[in-house]
């Protein structure tokens, strides 16, 4: 009988410690994480990612492993989101807008024409008012590694010459968004009919008439060779995109603090030099658009500011006074 409760409480023992070495972490106490995005592998973000994963794995010597799973490999934004909030060891590259289904106020970092230029994103993330977000995503059973890095501004690209809403409205010109209210109601205010499909789906899209335009930055929508089916590019620069870094607070906090610290210092390495990189190139994607026979027209700005104005009133969930604050703290 003394040998039967040894065995069993040697098995549970056993039992006890495989699924502790589970959920992400190897036997030998690695810890795994899959960086998940939805771009192509040519895109500055995505080199920025490669270079981060190899500097984690070289200062942890392998402690923490890094890789990248680019194209939607590992599913689209939602999915990855939730997969984070139930502890999936997973490092989503997602926006804010995909982070206000659980907190609402993070979805006006979204918000358009809101940033006089790039430079004016870390400085809203460095805001009192941001240290609140990462709290309020904490309470939700995120770790926001980032919000701030840089990934271009955004312009819409179909057939047509686009300078104004009244040209987006006139032709009933349906425009992919995600599915997001962000880019919803932005689209709408800018004339434009908001079709919603997955990134995935957007070349077919454009190049079946499911959508007559989509916008982007432009490194995606060479990156995607959106070109290949439309030849005309409006810089309305109606967002400045963000991309953000997150992963599960639960499996964050179950990592030694030296080895979170890595990782935390390596993903703001990799955020500077992404930003970098990508505000460096955007004149240079510019001109690789123009080499495939891209035309681009600029736009009347304060008509489609004046627009969008509207769009800030169209978030009942925000707290009340929620744009004056972030106004204010951008001190504009």
């Amino acid at each position: 009988m003394k040998k039967i409760m040894v065995l069993a409480v040697t098995l549970c023992i056993i039992a006890t410690v495989a699924f502790a070495g589970g959920q992400g972490q190897g036997s030998s106490g690695q810890y795994e994480l899959k960086i998940s995005h939805v771009l192509p592998t040519n895109e500055p973000i995505h080199e920025a990612l490669v270079m981060m994963g190899e500097r984690i794995i070289e200062r942890t010597q392998g402690a923490v492993n890094v890789q990248v799973y680019p194209n939607s490999e590992l599913g689209n934004n939602k999915d990855n989101l939730e997969q984070i909030r139930q502890g999936a060891n997973i490092i989503a590259i997602a926006d804010p807008g995909y982070m206000a289904d659980y907190v609402p106020d993070y979805g006006i970092m979204n918000g358009p024409f809101l940033y006089p230029d790039y430079t004016w994103i870390a400085k809203l993330a460095d805001t009192a008012w941001h240290s609140e977000m990462l709290e309020q995503s904490k309470e939700r059973g995120f770790k926001i590694l980032a919000m701030d890095w840089y990934f271009g501004g955004r312009h819409i690209i179909s057939d047509e010459i686009l300078r104004t809403p009244q040209d987006l409205s006139a032709k009933g010109m349906k425009v992919r968004v995600p599915p997001n209210k962000m880019w919803i109601e932005t689209i709408k205010a800018m004339g434009g009919a908001p079709t919603t499909l997955q990134w995935s789906e957007v070349y077919s899209g454009l190049s079946q008439g499911v959508v007559d335009a989509a916008e982007a930055p432009l490194s995606t929508i060479y990156g995607s060779k959106l070109q290949e089916s439309k030849k005309r590019i409006a810089l309305t620069g109606h967002f400045r995109a963000i991309v953000g870094l997150i992963m599960s607070e639960k499996y964050f906090s179950s990592m030694p603090v030296d080895l979170q610290q890595i990782v935390q210092e390596e993903v703001d390495n990799a955020g500077v030099m992404a930003t970098t990189m990508v505000a460096e190139s955007e004149s240079e994607w510019q001109k690789k658009l123009e080499a495939e026979g891209v035309t681009f027209n600029e736009v009347n700005i304060k008509a489609f500011q004046d627009a969008c104005s509207s769009v800030y009133k169209q978030f009942p969930d925000w707290t009340p006074g929620l744009y004056d604050r972030i106004k204010t703290e951008l001190g504009n």
